[in-house]
């Protein structure tokens, strides 16, 4: 079953199309990205599918039943401080939201205490969030979407102004939020590195349209492909960093000796080699390189026309 069917949404801000005929699906189970650049529909279509915002048209089913009750079907970590009660404990806070579900008794109390274990909060239950470290704050955050126990989970940036290492344990989190709780996570995030490590699927929103969604090893295996990286011993001047953009517009300046280059085909490899020789440049290293998400993540952000 698909746990969320967005079909053909649109929604206007006055003469603004800030969503453009939007349609997608996310598998059951899934961890799926929803991405996109400031300004692309992205947060909008995200708060039309939490109920939070109601577009002009279209239709959003979650688990195949109508969004109107959103509350009943998926928990969201929206980006900032704001999802927690600073002068609370973890223990007080998961409680608290718990029963504006309606949620209590005993069987709450051990879920509770299963959720702290999970996170590795027990020797942190009873401090007060204000005095918890700004990992710890994160942690009690993302399983206060778990305490409902709904099917659908959307985590916005949840390693947000994290250090390297509360990033990989959230990033252990994600993975075991799916694979051993059985839910579905949509992540929000501009953390490009998070993003290739847990997700399966990705969806990129700009303009108010989705430009691919696809799996990310696809999407990687596609570019990585067809991406060189080239060292010379020389020193590029501005003028052929100026003539290297125009003879292949998806030149990367690494620094003043190291460029990347995207290919279209191996054809391009024989007169790029002429080129360089042309231009007395002695090629010291080339090499196929493995792209990361990032780029191409801009790839497909880049101006609409």
């Amino acid at each position: 079953m698909n746990a969320i069917e967005v079909t053909n949404l649109v929604k206007h801000y006055r003469d603004v199309k800030a969503v453009d005929d939007i349609s997608f699906t996310i598998k059951e189970g899934t961890i799926c990205g929803i991405l996109g650049p400031n300004g692309s529909g992205k947060t909008t279509t995200i708060k039309c599918i939490c109920n939070i915002i109601i577009p002009d048209q279209g239709e959003i089913k979650l688990l195949g039943k109508d969004h109107y009750q959103a509350y009943k079907y998926i928990s969201t970590l929206f980006e900032g401080n704001r999802n927690l009660y600073w002068r609370l404990t973890p223990r007080e806070n998961l409680r608290y939201f718990a029963g504006l579900r309606g949620l209590g008794g005993r069987k709450l109390e051990n879920q509770i205490d299963e959720l702290l274990e999970r996170f590795n909060l027990q020797s942190k239950r009873n401090v007060v969030v204000n005095n918890l470290s700004r990992g710890m704050q994160q942690k009690v955050a993302i399983a206060m979407t778990l305490i409902s126990n709904t099917d659908i989970v959307l985590l916005d940036e949840p390693t947000l102004g994290l250090d390297v290492q509360t990033t990989v344990e959230i990033k252990n989190i994600l993975r075991s939020i799916s694979k051993d709780m059985k839910k579905t996570v949509l992540l929000s995030s501009h953390d490009m590195h998070l993003v290739q490590d847990v997700c399966e699927e990705v969806i990129v929103i700009n303009k108010g349209k989705v430009v691919v969604q696809d799996r990310v090893s696809n999407l990687l295996d596609m570019f990585s492909r067809m991406t060189y990286e080239i060292v010379f011993l020389e020193h590029l001047t501005e003028e052929l960093k100026d003539e290297l953009q125009s003879f292949n517009n998806k030149f990367y300046l690494i620094n003043d000796s190291k460029i990347e280059l995207d290919l279209a085909s191996y054809d391009e490899i024989y007169s790029l080699v002429d080129y360089f020789k042309e231009k007395n440049l002695t090629i010291k290293e080339f090499k196929q390189k493995e792209i990361n998400f990032e780029r191409i993540y801009l790839e497909y952000t880049k101006e609409v026309n």
